[in-house]
């Protein structure tokens, strides 16, 4: 394994057994409150508390399992939907790649943001359709990689010859085309999962997320929203906290995609 990788690999799990720690062996819930209000951190709180007296490191590692999962169900989502169309539209050609072809200039040409928002106010909050949205705007950037990689597999002299020689749909892709089209819909679904968890954080710091989940985007929102937040010492923990949980997460995982993409020294 590439040193490159191997770091924020190793880093991503220490990162994900201490927050695993945080949801199960870890005394304070992350919805009950355990101590006094905006208490600093301590041997006891590890992380301090917020306003309502709610254990921060319990909420971070909470939402850091949520964030993953939304990321994942995500990257599931755009592997499934981008590898399909982009496959097809690369393999088939004709009529069925410009279709897809015109589907994916015009996914791309949506502000996402803006979008996002509309359809998440008129869908409701809840999570499931959180992770509608962000697949929504997620499979397009990955069906557009995938079908120009096949088109250029498609290219090669013993893909037509198999052509030629009466090879299938599944035996070109099977045969030919799934050892070059996986690694890099693989790699690509991964990248899908550290900007997922930016933009569940920012539905969530609209309000437009479920409000009875933990929540990095929906911590940094009260946190911001408390009077005077930084004329006092609070934001250093309370904000802080899920800010630099944030960042660090998405940063390790921008890091393995980077290192698996890099060409093999």
């Amino acid at each position: 394994m590439k040193k490159s990788l191997l770091i924020p690999l190793a880093l991503f799990l220490v990162l994900t057994l201490v927050f695993l720690w945080g949801v199960t062996f870890y005394p304070w819930d992350a919805a009950l409150p355990s101590g006094d209000s905006l208490q600093p951190p301590s041997a006891s709180h590890w992380l301090g508390t917020d306003n309502l007296g709610v254990d921060v490191f319990a909420q971070i590692s909470a939402g850091f399992f949520r964030s993953m999962g939304i990321g994942v169900m995500t990257a599931l989502c755009t592997f499934l939907l981008g590898g399909g169309l982009g496959t097809a539209a690369g393999l088939l050609g004709g009529w069925v790649d410009h279709t897809i072809g015109l589907l994916i200039q015009i996914f791309l040409s949506i502000p996402q943001l803006p979008v996002m928002i509309v359809l998440g106010a008129f869908l409701g909050q809840n999570t499931w359709n959180v992770i509608w949205i962000l697949c929504l705007f997620s499979w397009a950037p990955v069906a557009k990689v995938m079908r120009a990689k096949t088109r250029s597999v498609c290219h090669r002299p013993y893909v037509a010859m198999a052509k030629v020689y009466g090879g299938g749909l599944w035996y070109l892709i099977r045969t030919h085309l799934a050892g070059d089209l996986l690694p890099l819909l693989s790699v690509n679904a991964l990248g899908v999962v550290g900007k997922s968890i930016l933009q569940e954080s920012s539905l969530a710091f609209l309000g437009l997320s479920d409000p009875l989940a933990r929540s990095w985007g929906l911590m940094i929102a009260r946190a911001t929203q408390f009077p005077g937040i930084y004329r006092t010492p609070f934001w250093l923990w309370w904000l802080m906290a899920p800010v630099g949980a944030m960042v660090v997460s998405t940063l390790l995982l921008r890091l393995m995609v980077q290192a698996i993409q890099l060409p093999k020294s």
